[in-house]
């Protein structure tokens, strides 16, 4: 394991910085419900908060359903614990990601979370980086789950076009687009954006509970009040 600095320098932790980066903060407890969910994982507890708690396939209960959220990670605030939900994989269609948008606003409207990020599958697994940067960077503030250096390794590791992008804190998605790389380490991904008129991009979705204005027309008209989370998770907590 190695630091990586501001300017993209690395440094090899010390014995006791492994050792104690083994035992402080979230950990990558394997088996994860899928393989896309695994290589989510792997990555994300390299950026977390060592006070942060990750916990996977997480029952959530709101009027009427019963959903199960692929990780949840809560830190402390200063008003409170902040709650952020991820789902890793995207609509496969127009019907899918209205279904799926209705049931991320449900998740917010519920109190159950106070965010929910939905991430595509192709994005993790060609921009993992990009992704969790662009998520990193609505999640600003004390109760960000992101540690300083998270931060930093990201911004290092991030392309270009992500750096680039603004984003406002109401903003219900993100896109990055990239220049087809005909001549690079993924030739046949570039020769398909090619043949069908089209360049890769990451697009990523959220849903925060401080702007119901962009969720809120999503949400069922009888919702009650908020509901917590059952208190004993699917899965561990780390």
């Amino acid at each position: 394991m190695q630091h990586v600095g501001p300017h993209g320098q690395t440094t090899p932790f010390t014995p006791r910085e492994l050792a104690e980066s083994l035992l402080a903060g979230p950990q990558y407890e394997p088996p994860y419900e899928g393989a896309l969910q695994d290589e989510f994982a792997w990555h994300l507890v390299k950026y977390l908060r060592e006070d942060a708690r990750l916990t996977s396939e997480v029952e959530v209960s709101v009027p009427g359903s019963l959903f199960v959220v692929d990780f949840v990670v809560e830190v402390p605030g200063p008003t409170g614990p902040r709650r952020v939900a991820f789902e890793c994989g995207g609509a496969r269609g127009l019907r899918d990601h209205q279904r799926q948008a209705r049931r991320d606003a449900a998740l917010v409207a519920s109190g159950a979370v106070d965010a929910v990020y939905r991430l595509r599958g192709s994005d993790l697994l060609h921009h993992m980086a990009d992704c969790l940067f662009l998520v990193a960077a609505w999640e600003e503030g004390a109760a960000s789950p992101f540690s300083e250096r998270g931060r930093i390794n990201l911004r290092t590791l991030s392309s270009p076009e992500a750096k680039l992008l603004r984003l406002r804190p109401e903003q219900p998605s993100a896109m990055v687009a990239y220049a087809l790389d005909e001549g690079g380490t993924d030739a046949e991904r570039a020769l398909w954006h090619a043949a069908n008129g089209t360049t890769p991009f990451v697009l990523l979705r959220r849903f925060d509970a401080r702007h119901p204005d962009v969720w809120g027309p999503l949400v069922e008209p009888a919702m009650p009040a908020p509901i917590q989370p059952l208190a004993r998770p699917l899965r561990r907590a780390s």
